[in-house]
């Protein structure tokens, strides 16, 4: 940089922004409020491009000293280059890659200029990068239909809200690159990689833009319209490398030959880039359009070669589509195949580690304000979403000699940590409010590894952990000193914990590294038992220690007992939660018997106790029944809830009936119904497994019917399953498995002894809790008896001795595992069902039945289901842990409180029916409750909609699905009128119940939408 150059009052506030050696809310800015006399306002509030402009800002000062004033020619923070210049780095080549120049716009020209290819120092940045992409949709094929003219400004002002770091676009076309380059917002803020001739855009292509200054820019060209587009962005940090890809689609012919060469392109660029390294491979961002989607060979590729999919990361459970025919217009448009597809995506690879995705979301989901489209439909500003996420970035904090990485990856958002009881937290968190800048990050803790591992590997962890603190005892600690590490910018403050008996926290953390050699990492050059209270200025060694000294003096000393660990995570920009708690050995706790009397008070209270009484009336019942299948020829067989003895109140009795060839199943029901008297069963023949619903001496029973094949004499249902279970029909097959599932889950439970006691209370609380909160129902898209079953044998069958030793702690156990359970990972208790890999939208929460073939009883569960499911586990480990904490009957009821009416969503849907007879009146509303999974589907189409299905509160009664929008510019979701995607899956699920082939004559289905006191009905659309 030419030395007769004087730093702009832009590059300066970036500067400020940036550099983490410095805080911005020590700044002030100096500008001219056109009254002849300058004014200040603090650095954070200065908002770039806006009121006002950069010309006015004539000065920076950091407390009383400025640091640049324009008038006096005064920069203080500009690092002056060495007086023996350094030579640029030469450019990295990679086989195939041309180089292009980066484009700055310049003011006092007026002009795009090409910049130089050396930016200078590494530019320091925030904790966040984030990255958008977005395919902005050309106008080459059907411009009549798509509006550019609006479009363009309406994409510009997208991306400009997503106040992204890093911009990738796709399908630009060069008069797109002019409003581009036109943008107030784009010319103050970016770096380009294509100026004024358009050259990596003619028909289209793609473009980054950058705020970090691009280090060198590249291209790989496949076609005239087919090309790869890399950045280098030099960080404090570490290089990162960005490349945009826009991949051929389907719709050519060739599309998956030529996309397997482009993606190998990809692929050979970051190995070359990795292997000619002089130092540590770089960190690598693809974002852009890759013209997939989930489950193709492309994503297997990326990831052996150790890219991480930001959005199958971090919301395994949503599907994420970018490209939505369904309700994007313009995509319906422009389809082929009318297939939803997450097309656009952001793949990180960071062998340093420092670089992971915390965030990623949606934009562009809207339609645009206004009049309509050519076509008459709405219009959208493209017909794909865009992608935005936020990477976090870790600052090097230490120059000292590279650790060897080992085969674990160690992640940033986990850790394992000694946290006070809150009963101590005032002092600290008085001093960490006032400052600490990671307060509402982190709790008060004494930190004892970090990184950790990932949240998945966390049970492993806690094994090896559990074994490695046998003998390590509880011991006291006292803060009554504090300290302090030094760091260039700044120093973190401390209290020192002094524990006694003396050393015990060193011999904590060497068992604890013993035990996890991998996590034996630490930015102070070794372990220095600390809890940061804050961080303070540097300003001179003497102001450092009085403000310590005063801190001193005001200090009271704290003393605690130490008698757990808590593994903590956090998922993006939330706080650090504790996931997991390990006590130490002969931690003082209390008796199994004081632990669970509140409890055991609690569910009695609720009637989820234990009931003799009733069991032994569904015996009497089973009995009664078992003795009519014997007359008609057949045999019964209970399984379920009643042959796990974890029924209670209430509780219906599964059943299967096996009888011979000649009995077909028809014939089975006649006899039976004959059998039984009048009016207290009926056959329901178009269920998924038709059943005899029938009440015998107040007991309900759903009673299947298996037929043996022709030629097999009567034999145990496991081994009629097994020899002869592909000649069963699909209905008695899956009637048996479900007799099997309850033998394996039995099998399960008995092979570890003493058990079956725990898990019988364990499954009652479960079923309160969920039967509360409205969780308890596989039709409405959560998780079924049998689903909820097997989470409570998994987690007595993984449980520890310490998980064990009371039903509290295991209730604890259970919603800790399953509050934070690394979903779609499945939960299988068998080895043969352990194999079961997830596939597809039906597999958001895979929960295996113990019987082959490996089938996922939670198929149900959708998008919106899956989020309530994990939102109330989450509320419930916290409720749990509230009530050990107080030990008091009513602090275990507020588990099993019922749903209220304020919690549910301030819409819905509302849907009725009416029937000529009650019995008519049932069979319509079992219909109904058997397809509302289909509408759910249907309404989530709508990616701005989140559907939260409700209870009915009696049997055929009124069912609500609870209808909201994540933020206010969504409300349009909600709209009811005849075109609207929230009507038309509506029309959709009327019309399925007016084809429905067995629908009583004279059944209506009435559907509405209620917002608070209003309503309207699907056949009244409002006008």
């Amino acid at each position: 940089m030419s030395q007769e150059r004087f730093t702009t009052s832009r590059e300066v506030y970036h500067r400020i922004r940036w550099d983490p050696r410095l805080d911005a809310r020590e700044f002030v800015v100096g500008y001219d409020a056109h009254r002849g006399a300058m004014e200040e306002m603090p650095f954070e509030a200065f908002i770039p491009d806006g009121e006002i402009p950069w010309h006015r800002v004539w000065y920076f000062k950091r407390g009383t000293q400025t640091v640049w004033d324009r008038k006096e020619r005064i920069d203080l923070l500009s690092n002056a280059r060495p007086a023996e210049e350094t030579a640029s780095p030469p450019l990295l080549a990679v086989p195939g890659f041309t180089p292009l120049p980066a484009w700055r716009y310049d003011a006092r020209s007026g002009s795009w200029n090409e910049a130089s290819r050396d930016p200078g120092q590494a530019l320091p940045g925030a904790a966040t990068l984030t990255v958008a992409t977005f395919n902005v949709l050309f106008d080459l094929y059907d411009a009549e239909l798509l509006a550019t003219e609006r479009r363009t400004p309406a994409a510009l002002a997208l991306l400009r809200e997503t106040d992204a770091d890093v911009i990738a676009l796709q399908e630009v076309t060069p008069t797109f690159l002019r409003a581009l380059l036109a943008a107030p917002w784009v010319r103050e803020h970016y770096w380009l990689s294509d100026g004024p001739g358009a050259h990596t855009v003619a028909t289209y292509g793609q473009v980054l833009l950058s705020r970090v200054p691009l280090a060198s820019v590249w291209q790989r060209v496949f076609s005239r319209d087919k090309r790869i587009i890399t950045a280098e962005l030099r960080l404090a940090e570490g290089t990162l490398w960005v490349a945009t890809p826009h991949l051929t689609s389907d719709r050519d012919a060739s599309g998956a030959s030529a996309r397997a060469v482009q993606v190998e392109a990809l692929l050979e660029w970051a190995r070359v880039l990795g292997s000619t390294s002089d130092t540590e491979p770089p960190d690598l961002v693809l974002a852009g359009d890759f013209n997939f989607g989930d489950g193709a060979p492309e994503t297997e590729s990326f990831a052996r070669a150790g890219f991480v999919d930001a959005w199958s990361s971090l919301r395994p459970s949503e599907a994420g589509e970018t490209f939505n025919p369904w309700l994007n217009t313009l995509a319906a448009i422009t389809t082929v195949s009318g297939t939803l597809r997450r097309l656009d995506r952001v793949l990180v690879a960071s062998p340093s580690g420092r670089i992971a995705p915390t965030s990623v979301d949606l934009f562009g989901e809207a339609p645009l304000a206004g009049p309509p489209a050519p076509s008459g439909l709405p219009l959208f500003a493209s017909d794909h979403f865009g992608l935005r996420c936020a990477l976090h970035r870790e600052a090097v904090v230490s120059q000292g000699p590279v650790v060897a990485r080992t085969s674990t990856a160690l992640v940033h958002h986990t850790a394992l940590v000694l946290i006070p009881p809150e009963d101590v937290w005032g002092p600290i968190q008085a001093l960490r409010k006032k400052h600490d800048a990671k307060f509402q990050r982190w709790m008060p803790h004494l930190t004892l590894l970090y990184p950790f591992v990932p949240e998945e590997d966390f049970e492993t962890a806690e094994a090896l952990l559990v074994d490695a603190l046998q003998g390590i005892e509880p011991f006291d600690v006292t803060l009554s000193t504090f300290g302090h590490f030094e760091h260039r910018a700044n120093a973190t403050a401390w209290l020192r914990p002094d524990e006694q008996p003396s050393g015990a926290l060193a011999a904590l953390h060497a068992k604890l590294v013993a035990a996890l050699p991998e996590c034996a990492t630490s930015a102070h050059g070794g372990f220095t038992p600390h809890l940061s209270v804050g961080q303070l200025p540097l300003s001179s060694d003497a102001d450092l220690v009085r403000a310590l000294a005063e801190w001193q003096r005001n200090w009271r000393t704290l003393k605690f007992r130490v008698g757990e660990l808590c593994l903590i995570r956090r998922k993006g920009d939330t706080p650090f939660e504790v996931i997991r708690r390990i006590p130490l050995a002969q931690s003082r706790r209390a008796t199994p018997e004081h632990e669970d009397a509140p409890l055991r008070e609690a569910r009695f209270s609720i009637g989820a106790g234990e009931s003799h009484a009733g069991h032994a009336a569904r015996t009497a019942a089973v009995e009664q029944l078992r003795q009519h299948c014997e007359r008609i020829g057949t045999t019964l067989h209970p399984y379920g809830s009643y042959l796990l003895s974890t029924d209670g109140a209430g509780s219906d009795v599964d059943a299967v009936a096996i009888g011979p060839a000649s009995l077909p199943r028809e014939d089975f029901a006649r006899a039976l119904l004959q059998e039984l008297a009048p009016g207290t069963a009926r056959y329901v023949a178009d269920a998924a497994i038709p059943l005899v619903k029938l009440s015998l001496g107040g007991v309900s029973f759903d009673l299947a019917y298996a037929s043996r094949p022709e030629g097999v004499p009567p034999e145990d249902p496991l081994t009629l399953l097994e020899q002869h279970g592909s000649q069963l029909d699909p209905a008695g097959h899956r009637a048996v498995l479900g007799l099997a599932d309850t033998l394996g889950l039995m099998d399960a439970i008995a092979r570890n002894s003493g058990q079956a006691d725990r898990f019988r209370t364990l499954m009652r609380a479960v079923k309160a809790w969920a039967r509360a909160r409205g969780l308890y129902s596989h039709a409405l898209g959560y998780l079924g008896g049998l689903s909820w079953t097997l989470l409570a044998a998994w987690a007595c069958t993984r449980a520890t001795p310490d998980a064990m030793r009371s039903d509290a702690s295991l209730l604890a156990h259970f919603f800790g595992t399953f509050a934070s359970w690394p979903w779609p990972q499945p939960v299988t208790l068998t080895p043969e069902t352990a194999r079961y890999r997830p596939d597809g939208k039906r597999d958001l929460v895979p929960v295996i039945a113990p019987a082959l073939p490996a089938r996922n009883t939670a198929r149900n569960v959708s998008r919106s289901t899956f989020r309530v499911i994990r939102e109330e586990l989450i509320r419930a480990r916290e409720l749990v842990a509230n009530a050990r904490a107080s030990g008091t009957p009513s602090a275990w009821a507020a588990l099993f409180q019922p749903l209220e009416a304020n919690e549910a969503p301030p819409a819905g849907l509302r849907l009725s029916v009416e029937a000529s007879s009650s019995e008519d009146r049932e069979i319509v509303a079992g219909w109904v409750l058997g397809h509302v999974t289909a509408l759910v589907y249907r309404l989530e189409g709508d990616r701005r909609l989140s559907v939260r299905p409700l209870q009915p509160s009696q049997a055929g009664g009124t069912l609500l699905i609870g209808l909201e929008v994540r933020e206010a510019r969504d409300a349009a979701a909600l709209s009811w009128q005849p075109r609207s995607p929230l009507f038309a899956a509506v029309e959709a699920f009327r019309a399925s119940f007016q084809e429905w082939t067995h629908r009583p004559s004279g059944a209506v289905l009435h559907v509405e939408l209620v917002r608070g006191n209003d309503s309207s009905r699907s056949d009244a659309p409002a006008p």
